[in-house]
């Protein structure tokens, strides 16, 4: 693999890659978002506050885009047979996790050093060139590259042509080693992969997957909307893939997104890397002190795991806090449950398809994943109330896999629909204690702010589990 992708086994592992890299990166960007202050009682000033603001929707834009890459991943390695994963290992990892890459696996607040290393993430390979391992790149070059004219960028067509030729791959590079130097690699990799196995095996061979465990559509207008995923809606846009065309097509968008290679020059400044290159020019100038984001400690964790950098993690005391943390992980397993459901050829009706792509992207993402992961930044993480907040750690207590009793799914996800709404209950059964917390007492209110949003989850959970029961939980009919 390390020296050129020839086989469908080293395509289908670099996919696996490419689909675990992605989700680490949408779970480290939604970490640092969910940091940083968005409220006036939090003590920012009024101008700053609403940079801040800006910083949330474009890092937000970001990792949306990133789920949109997951679900591409999912789909090229659909088309030519492979097997949908959500599998990933929990953070932090040790620095050279992704060998060279520069790709540090761990949740840190929304401040400078952070977004400087989310930048060089998404950086494209020619600014990164000569780095040592967590290096910056260099702000003036970032800048200059983002800046571009029209005429310095090249025609679509010479983008393309750099695009489609050989990448730069690592010689001597340890099989058990991440075997690219950058995300760009890895995906250029994968992209001449797709045409070197369609030249060899013939298109018909190498796309043997049914296109019906796809997801595809929404408002980009690449393909037309299918009728069973209307993603409209989520405001994500994915390409079903079932040919050379469509793959390639599929691996241009993600590097068009994120590092801008083959971009429109007008879509330039949009691309992750520049996204990050303006955030991190801002914050060098009104936050190096780092007032943007709430005093959140660096990868917590419900407990310890035998995958992770166990003296790196930071360990939740608070009781109370524990339990909110939990009730993340248990929403944000259950809604990856639902997705690989989606993306599996098990037998269900079209009914249960729709209300399968309601329940993983709406409400679970929309109403319990992101604002439990909102609170948790605003809660002590310590027994003492000291030390500082908490955060979502995206935690997975082994693999992501389905329920193999077919006929069972859909009990088993109202089962674990009725934990969480149980678990919401237990939370909220002991009196309010976050009252005294800072901020937390509004005038005319006897609750606090915080106990008022959970409770409006726990009415929006025992909502889902009653809706769950009574319209999606309608049976499998195998045949």
């Amino acid at each position: 693999m390390h020296q050129g992708i020839t086989t469908r086994a080293e395509l289908i592992d670099a996919l696996r890659v490419a689909s675990e890299l992605e989700h680490q990166l949408m779970a480290q960007y939604l970490f640092a978002v969910y940091s940083l202050k968005r409220y006036t009682y939090e003590g920012l000033e009024p101008v700053l506050l609403e940079r801040v603001r800006r910083w949330s929707s474009s890092i937000t834009l970001i990792a949306r885009q990133e789920m949109e890459h997951l679900g591409l991943a999912m789909n090229l390695l659909s088309a030519i047979g492979g097997t949908p994963s959500f599998t990933r290992p929990n953070m932090p990892q040790k620095a050279d996790y992704y060998g060279q890459s520069g790709i540090r696996l761990e949740l840190t607040r929304g401040d400078l050093d952070t977004i400087k290393r989310f930048q060089r993430f998404e950086a494209p390979d020619e600014l990164i060139v000569g780095l040592k391992p967590g290096e910056a790149v260099d702000q003036k070059k970032a800048l200059a590259w983002c800046n571009r004219g029209k005429k310095s960028v090249g025609s679509r067509a010479e983008m393309m042509s750099k695009l489609e030729s050989p990448p730069r791959l690592l010689k001597g590079a340890p099989v058990t080693s991440f075997g690219w130097s950058s995300v760009q690699e890895l995906y250029q990799t994968i992209y001449t992969g797709f045409q070197t196995l369609s030249d060899s095996m013939g298109e018909r061979n190498l796309f043997v997957g049914k296109p019906s465990v796809q997801i595809f559509g929404g408002p980009g207008g690449r393909q037309p909307v299918g009728s069973m995923d209307d993603l409209n809606q989520y405001g994500v846009d994915l390409i079903g893939v079932t040919n050379l065309a469509s793959a390639q097509q599929a691996i241009t968008m993600i590097l068009e997104q994120g590092e801008g290679i083959a971009a429109k020059p007008s879509y330039q400044p949009w691309t992750h890397f520049c996204l990050f290159t303006g955030i991190r020019a801002d914050m060098e100038e009104f936050d190096r002190k780092g007032l943007a984001s709430r005093p959140v400690v660096s990868n917590p964790m419900t407990m310890l795991y035998p995958d992770v950098e166990q003296d790196e993690v930071t360990l939740l005391t608070n009781p109370v806090t524990l339990e909110v943390a939990k009730l993340f992980n248990g929403s944000y397993e259950l809604m990856l449950l639902m997705l690989l459901y989606l993306y599996s050829d098990n037998v269900k009706t079209q009914e249960q398809v729709n209300g399968m792509m309601d329940g993983a992207f709406f409400p679970l993402m929309t109403m319990f994943v992101r604002p439990l992961a909102e609170v948790l930044t605003e809660l002590p993480a310590f027994k003492d109330g000291k030390g500082g907040n908490a955060g979502a750690g995206f935690e997975l207590n082994g693999d992501v896999l389905l329920v193999p009793t077919i006929d069972a799914t859909w009990d088993l996800f109202q089962e674990r629909i009725n934990v969480l709404s149980a678990g919401f209950d237990a939370l909220l059964a002991n009196g309010d204690p976050w009252i005294k917390l800072p901020n937390q007492k509004e005038e005319g209110e006897k609750k606090s702010r915080i106990w008022r949003r959970l409770e409006y989850m726990r009415s929006n959970m025992k909502r889902l589990a009653f809706d769950w029961r009574a319209h999606w939980n309608i049976g499998i009919t195998t045949q």
